[in-house]
């Protein structure tokens, strides 16, 4: 429950947040512990609307995320207090109520004596990337939480970056594949079964052609909403498998890592962010062990994630990292990543390697998605443009036939 307060701290600023706590007294307690004398508290009410926003729990935006840990990681260079630093935070986000609540539960909790990374595993607000927070859990530790949050939002800024470069670079693709799928469910419902009217009311024989199109336009006329219920099943249990099926999962992903240049993107990709938050971990003085676990966490393929996981059970028992990628029986991974990091275990320079091979992976990366989408838009038109010729050329065979006779 949460409850709405005016008062004033104990250096005598007026104050007008909202605290939660069951209970009214469980409220005025928290307010008593933290030293704030509040003169009015009450049940905070909430619109429809507002409740509807608030009850479900869903993941931080990237964006929200990176822009929240550079300003904390600033004002935690001030030295400000993290207390302090978090309640500026939730007044800079007054005007969107879930953040302002996910402020004001994280700086209740740290009241009651969690940690930081504590308090945002225990936040129902938001999801938030089990990485981050396990990587903020070390940090804290170790006293270097303003260097890591600025490093972590420096890795959040890229990401997003680079998603929306790839949301934009889809679009037309996309757009084509929309707008062509309209297009010949028209032609094969509308148009199609109009013309045929006509063909049928001249008696004449139809070539193969036209009659395999016809049934097509018939069989999509009648059946389209079964069509529909299929695709939509089919698109729900596939979906269903992904999120509950390990082995189903792994066996997609694998398949993925196969076809040519998609294959390819996603391992560069892993490997990208792989070095990127690997390299972010080590320059902040974590063990290599923990380091390798947290940065499987951001892998997108549970391939390759497992790949790294085997590895960092082996060089728990001693080996290195590029020697147990080596040793690795199943999926293997690019030859100059190992022989890379065998270089920066060699010099003790691993850290400064993966840097490098972040910026090389994201840059090689780049260039794949500009290949693979100069691919694709010209097989898409090449694709539809066959698919709508040969429609076409079915309903003009008749015709000729009858011109011819």
């Amino acid at each position: 429950m949460e409850f709405h307060y005016k008062g004033m701290d104990s250096t005598g600023n007026a104050l007008k947040s909202t605290i939660e706590a069951s209970t009214m007294d469980e409220a005025k307690m928290k307010l008593k512990a933290q030293g704030i004398l509040y003169s009015d508290i009450s049940t905070r009410q909430q619109s429809f609307f507002g409740v509807l926003a608030l009850f479900k729990q869903k993941n931080l935006p990237t964006s929200l995320l990176a822009t929240l840990s550079r300003d904390l990681a600033v004002y935690l260079n001030a030295g400000i207090p993290l207390i302090r630093a978090l309640t500026l935070l939730k007044h800079q986000n007054h005007k969107t109520a879930r953040v302002e609540r996910f402020f004001e539960t994280i700086i209740t909790l740290i009241n009651e004596g969690k940690s930081f990374a504590q308090a945002l595993e225990s936040q129902e607000h938001y999801t938030l990337p089990v990485f981050y927070t396990g990587t903020l859990k070390i940090s804290e530790d170790r006293g270097i939480l303003a260097e890591v949050l600025n490093e972590l939002s420096v890795y959040l800024i890229l990401q997003e970056k680079i998603k929306k470069q790839l949301g934009q670079a889809l679009v037309y693709p996309s757009f084509i594949i929309v707008v062509s799928i309209l297009m010949i469910s028209f032609m094969l419902t509308v148009v199609v079964p109009k013309i045929t009217a006509i063909f049928e009311s001249t008696g004449q024989a139809l070539p193969l052609l036209t009659q395999i199109v016809v049934a097509m336009a018939h069989f999509f006329a009648q059946y389209w909403f079964v069509i529909a219920i299929v695709v939509l099943s089919l698109v729900g249990l596939f979906s269903y498998k992904m999120a509950t099926n390990y082995e189903f999962k792994k066996s997609v992903h694998a398949l993925i890592l196969k076809l040519p240049i998609v294959g390819k993107m996603v391992e560069t990709s892993d490997l990208a962010r792989f070095c990127t938050i690997s390299s972010l971990l080590i320059r902040s003085g974590i063990p290599v062990v923990n380091t390798i676990k947290l940065s499987c966490i951001t892998l997108s393929s549970e391939v390759i994630k497992e790949l790294f996981e085997k590895a960092s059970v082996k060089v728990v028992e001693g080996s290195s990292l590029s020697k147990a990628l080596k040793q690795e029986t199943g999926y293997k991974i690019d030859d100059s990543f190992i022989e890379a990091v065998a270089i920066g275990e060699e010099t003790s320079e691993l850290s400064s390697m993966l840097q490098h091979l972040s910026a090389f992976y994201i840059d090689t990366n780049k260039d794949k998605i500009t290949l693979f989408l100069s691919i694709l838009e010209p097989s898409l038109m090449l694709i539809i443009g066959g698919i709508i010729g040969v429609m076409v050329t079915a309903m003009l065979l008749p015709i000729f036939s009858l011109n011819l006779g």
